[in-house]
């Protein structure tokens, strides 16, 4: 048996041990019992839980864009530094395509699911 934390009818928090073993009494007294499969982001309406929707295929699609971006964006943020005024024109100059092969990632044939990340420069 597992012991879940359900607030407004999502599950938010999952213990297999007995709270009272892990938590202060006033946060273990909110757990309630529950199956082992029962996990984070089930609902719980009083009487029974109840395993979250799948996404649909245009929801996993889109949460691959977005973190294919965040990571480009990541590494465009880590070389910013690259391409500020005084920095010498050889080491901006030596950035630049890696920068700019960074924002033609979304372009690539196999985005989001197959990326060729390009190479930092050395």
């Amino acid at each position: 048996m597992a012991w879940v934390y359900v607030e407004n009818g999502v599950v938010k928090d999952r213990v297999v041990a007995s709270p009272h073993s892990v938590f202060h009494p006033a946060y273990a007294d909110m757990f309630i019992e529950a199956p082992d499969e029962v996990t984070h982001w089930w609902t719980y309406d009083g009487t029974a839980f109840a395993a979250p929707a799948q996404p649909s295929q245009d929801e996993v699609r889109a949460k691959k864009v977005a973190d294919a971006r965040a990571e480009r964006n990541r590494l465009l943020s880590e070389t910013d530094w690259t391409q500020a005024k005084d920095v010498p024109d050889s080491v901006s100059t030596k950035w630049a395509p890696y920068r700019q092969a960074l924002r033609d990632v979304p372009q690539q044939a196999g985005f989001p699911d197959n990326i060729q990340w390009p190479s930092k420069p050395e």
